[in-house]
């Protein structure tokens, strides 16, 4: 079955009924009978440009119902669809690239088509029989994932595979999950699971929310449409809870708040229980495998890693440095195989053969099992800095870094700041006067916003060995006594 289907027979019970809302957006909120006639115009649309059966479609459009709409339209002619930032990742073939900002893709392989929301427009009626709209082992989405190594990797699903993840969804996260019908996401649309929350949603005919042109507005929308859960990452609601904190005539009604991503701090968890909704379900997973474990917040407090109960479907095996299993409560790197695990990254052998063995998928992760099944994280085999769900590579922040005229040598790190949330610290050695201005201004224009650092130190000298590498045991000692001094 093709994934779009569910939601197209929801538009045919209920077409009146709200299926997105982007509040203060050009396009507001639409029904379920103008997101299916969406759908069959892009579908027209995408035919007549040649996009074809097979083809891999990149979308870099920034308005959220509209790239929703793309990407279900695209999907239901049988393309495969992934949602881009301003790059197209390096080795990832892409046919089409559909973007409203054309001007900032260059020569290439792929097709650059310039699109406006006139590709909505047209009588709705849905494409011909005759074109091709797959079968259930196609790929119809792919993902990008940087969980092992910080360097972006595809991922590619199948119609069925997605439609089994979202069976996954009614037991996983607990029974008031699958009861709720409103949703906002904090998770962005090139995630797998933030693109397989809106799925998830719209074929059950529910509602989903996403962030409107001011805070202000999107907690209005939450009150005046009743959300009831709220998915977001630690960092997310981190966000939440000071803007909750600092305004405080909103009311938050949430039923349910799902979050996953990176470790929930206590002292997060603590304050968003008690100021936002108690009923917060914390998961870990990954792109390759979907949901791993999950949990009530409250049951994991006293356990330090703490990611939740395994899933009932879920094998998770803790081996030490040869493969061999470990005893429970003796801490191992974490491997994990689920029915929905997918068994390669796209056109990639290489990568594919590191974490991919005998059917199990290894997460990068250290960490122990309980005899409850309860699954602890205790660190990451590479050197991975994982900023509240965004995870990246060091050496990135720090090629930034060393690229300022006025920095000659630089250590990216993650620090905890007043909510436990990892953030990014950098200790600099500067040429001459410092200028953290110009610094921060240069990483700005270089990094996303979640990998500039939120603090830059002047140092003499960096924790590195005579083969030049950053020592980084040496490194969380500082990072240790720089939070105890901080103000």
């Amino acid at each position: 079955m093709n994934v779009v289907e569910p939601i197209l027979f929801q538009a045919r019970h209920d077409p009146p009924a709200p299926a997105l809302c982007a509040p203060g957006s050009a396009l507001g909120l639409i029904s379920y009978a103008r997101l299916a006639r969406f759908i069959h115009n892009i579908g027209h649309r995408a035919v007549h440009h040649g996009i074809a059966p097979g083809h891999v479609v990149a979308i870099q459009v920034n308005d959220y119902i509209f790239h929703t709409a793309l990407a279900l339209g695209l999907m239901h002619v049988g393309a495969a669809t992934i949602s881009v930032g301003a790059t197209i990742p390096p080795g990832l073939r892409v046919d089409v690239i559909l973007t409203d900002t054309p001007q900032a893709y260059g020569k290439g392989n792929a097709k650059v088509v310039a699109v406006d929301l006139t590709w909505m427009s047209g009588k709705g009626v849905p494409v011909e029989e005759r074109v091709y709209r797959g079968n259930g082992n196609d790929i119809c989405r792919i993902a990008l994932t940087s969980g092992s190594t910080g360097e972006a990797k595809a991922v590619g699903f199948t119609h069925n595979n997605q439609l089994a993840r979202l069976a996954r969804y009614n037991h996983v996260y607990g029974k008031r999950f699958p009861e709720c019908s409103r949703f906002f996401s904090d998770y962005g649309m090139g995630s797998s699971g933030g693109f397989r929350h809106i799925l998830y949603v719209l074929s059950r005919g529910g509602t989903m929310f996403f962030p409107g042109v001011s805070p202000i507005e999107t907690l209005q929308t939450f009150e005046l449409y009743k959300v009831q859960g709220l998915i977001a990452s630690p960092g997310g609601l981190g966000g939440f809870l000071n803007f909750y904190d600092s305004n405080t005539e909103f009311r938050c009604g949430f039923d349910v708040i799902i979050s996953a991503g990176s470790p929930l701090p206590n002292s997060l968890s603590e304050r968003v229980r008690a100021r936002m909704c108690s009923n917060l379900i914390f998961y870990y997973g990954t792109t390759e495998t979907s949901t791993i474990s999950s949990a009530p917040a409250h049951a994991l407090t006293g356990v330090a890693g703490a990611a939740g109960y395994v899933a009932p479907d879920v094998s998770v095996q803790i081996v030490d440095d040869v493969g061999a299993p470990l005893p429970h409560g003796r801490e191992g790197s974490i491997r994990v195989r689920t029915p929905v695990s997918v068994g390669s990254y796209l056109d990639d052998e290489e990568e594919t053969a590191k974490p991919f063995h005998d059917g199990y998928f290894e997460t990068g992760d250290i960490g122990y099992l309980t005899t409850e099944k309860l699954l602890a994280i205790t660190g990451r085999k590479k050197e991975v800095l994982n900023l509240g769900g965004d995870k990246v590579s060091p050496r990135t922040i720090e090629e930034a870094l060393t690229g300022f005229y006025g920095v000659r040598d630089a250590v990216a790190f993650s620090a905890p700041n007043e909510l436990g949330i990892d953030e990014v610290w950098a200790l600099v050695i500067y040429n001459g006067m410092s200028d953290e201005d110009a610094l921060r201004k240069h990483c700005q224009e270089k990094l996303a916003q979640t990998h500039v650092p939120a603090r830059f130190i002047g140092v003499t000298e960096l924790p590195r060995n005579g083969n030049g590498k950053v020592e980084r045991l040496r490194l969380s000692a500082m990072v240790e006594e720089l939070a105890s001094a901080r103000v």
